[in-house]
């Protein structure tokens, strides 16, 4: 909890920041959506590395804050561990989340790094744990949802992002990082005929 608290401090101070900067112009458009993959690696040695996708809308309040929504799908790939005494195999498990977004980026620059906070809820689906032997099902889990955050650092370099997220997904579903690779469509320079109608947000 203790984390979580600093986490949406730090995202405070950078809005608080934001906000507080005026700029005469903004340089890009302030919508984009970036669509992209991720490859996963959980936290839990059970696990194994897998991949997922996500698609997050953005909206620029100005060149360096943005606000967002992410909706995307993880998978955590199948692993090898003792239950109940016995050698058993985890099934792969899929994780989805909802989360709002904030990021900051630094510059204005071409290629520039960004710091950001995801929070929302996370939704792991139903897997089961069977004997690695005969593949008998020794357990099931039920699907499970809970309250998320996800600290993130990045770079883009034109319409290219690269990022690495830190998913904590709650009691009961398993904790993983992420290192996504991305395209962002729309958010380009403003040309200047277009100046007048996309003015900083202040």
């Amino acid at each position: 909890m203790r984390a979580r608290i600093i986490y949406l401090l730090l995202l405070l101070v950078i809005a608080v920041d934001a906000f507080g900067q005026k700029e005469e112009q903004r340089l890009y458009k302030p919508f984009k959506v970036d669509v992209g993959i991720n490859l996963t690696f959980p936290t839990d040695s059970k696990l194994t590395t897998g991949g997922g996708f996500l698609i997050e809308p953005r909206y620029g309040l100005n060149d360096h804050f943005h606000i967002g929504v992410q909706l995307a799908s993880n998978i955590l790939g199948e692993g090898e561990s003792i239950f109940n005494h016995q050698e058993a195999t985890y099934r792969a498990q899929a994780i989805s989340n909802a989360s709002l977004t904030g990021e900051y980026q630094f510059g204005l620059e071409n290629t520039r790094p960004f710091i950001g906070l995801m929070a929302g809820m996370y939704r792991r689906s139903d897997y089961e744990i069977v004997d690695a032997g005969d593949g008998t099902i020794i357990n099931r889990q039920a699907h499970d949802l809970d309250f998320g955050l996800a600290p993130r650092i990045g770079v883009i370099s034109g319409k290219f992002r690269m990022n690495v997220t830190y998913h904590i997904t709650g009691t009961e579903i398993s904790d993983f990082f992420s290192l996504g690779f991305g395209i962002q469509f729309g958010g380009g320079k403003i040309k200047d005929k277009d100046k007048d109608r996309f003015p900083s947000w202040e």
